[in-house]
């Protein structure tokens, strides 16, 4: 890997242009990992997320240094480097735009639930009674943990059915009873409060994706549940 001298400069060899083009395509994950919580990313980490990271770096590396490779007259470090940066963050942005959520469709009655609850911050303590659900995203699987590794997408499976909020457990408890009493269809649970939210969550539906849950909401309305239920989703 030692650089060449021709008259007019510093000739690269082709292993010099590929890994500084690499470094470069690597360059935005690197600040990107400097700029959040690196600690907590790290004691999170799972196996699978870990595999998709690493076949992400994979490819970003090799697209980096196979554009600093295919500049032939290419010999300035500096240049070589930005080359590798520009084609990976191209895909990288292409990959953080693709995983912004478009906004969601939702009747006046889900947008007014929906805001009383959904911008809480996660500081709060959640507060639990015995024996009843609590709110939480599900448990990924191997495949899903590959794949927010390498795409970086969001879990999906976050979205909850509610037909019925209230203030009082007893109330809560009873609609529950009430739909399970009359049909075999659907299972109604009863959900803790969430954050700051100081109503009682009756669920037919949890740990759905988005459009999932819009098929059983319509469902359950066209059975005769009320027709005021709605989706909500766990902040992300």
């Amino acid at each position: 890997m030692h650089a060449q001298f021709k008259e007019g400069g510093l000739i690269m060899s082709n292993r010099q242009k590929i890994f500084i083009g690499g470094l470069g395509a690597l360059t935005p994950i690197i600040l990107n990992l400097l700029i959040l919580d690196l600690g907590g990313t790290l004691e999170n980490l799972k196996w699978g997320l870990l595999v998709g990271y690493i076949i992400r770096v994979i490819v970003l590396f090799y697209v980096g240094g196979l554009i600093a490779f295919l500049h032939k007259d290419e010999n300035s470090a500096i240049k070589l480097f930005e080359l590798g940066i520009a084609a990976p963050a191209l895909i990288t942005a292409m990959l953080n735009a693709h995983n912004i959520e478009s906004p969601k469709g939702v009747n006046v009655s889900e947008k007014q639930k929906i805001g009383s609850v959904i911008f809480v911050t996660p500081a709060y303590a959640q507060r639990v009674e015995d024996k009843l659900k609590t709110f939480s995203v599900p448990e990924e699987s191997t495949f899903e943990q590959i794949k927010r590794g390498l795409f970086g997408s969001k879990p999906q499976r976050v979205w909850f059915v509610i037909v019925g909020s209230h203030l009082k457990l007893e109330d809560a408890e009873k609609q529950a009873k009430q739909i399970n009493s009359k049909t075999k269809e659907f299972n109604a649970e009863v959900y803790d409060r969430y954050g700051g939210n100081p109503y009682y969550g009756v669920i037919i539906g949890a740990n759905l994706t988005y459009e999932d849950a819009q098929q059983l909401r319509r469902k359950a309305i066209d059975s005769g549940l009320p027709k005021d239920s709605y989706l909500w989703a766990l902040p992300r």
